[in-house]
């Protein structure tokens, strides 16, 4: 009964968030308008978000398929096979695959760059 409370309760503090950082931004910059000072500078350049993505892909692919072998192994509350133990060990290796897999796409831009560098210009 009470576990239905949590998604509710997570996404009403998302949004509360999200809105009083809103109203805190609107604040400041107003107050600086008002005193006649620049507008705060906010940070454009967000780096690459390849790396972050990347994590978060297998990290969503391994609990997917920890949670559906789980779920496969587990019948009525009984003791678990070992495999349904075992399958979470999936989710730190895909995220280290994930990570590998940005390090390769890196250090490929990374040699071509310097490719591109050394060549003479005609």
């Amino acid at each position: 009964m009470h576990g239905e409370w949590v998604p509710a309760v997570m996404f009403g503090g998302l949004f509360l968030f999200l809105i009083l950082r809103s109203y805190f931004r609107y604040k400041l910059h107003a107050s600086a308008l008002e005193k006649g000072q620049a507008l705060p500078e906010t940070p454009k350049d967000k780096g690459d978000l390849r790396k972050p993505a990347l994590v978060l892909i297998t990290l969503g692919l391994g609990f997917m398929i920890a949670m559906h072998t789980t779920l496969s192994f587990v019948h009525d509350g009984d003791t678990p096979e070992p495999i349904a133990i075992s399958i979470w060990g999936i989710v730190p290796i895909l995220i280290g695959g994930g990570q590998w897999l940005y390090w390769r796409m890196a250090e490929k831009e990374r040699l071509e760059k310097e490719e591109r560098a050394a060549l003479p210009l005609t």
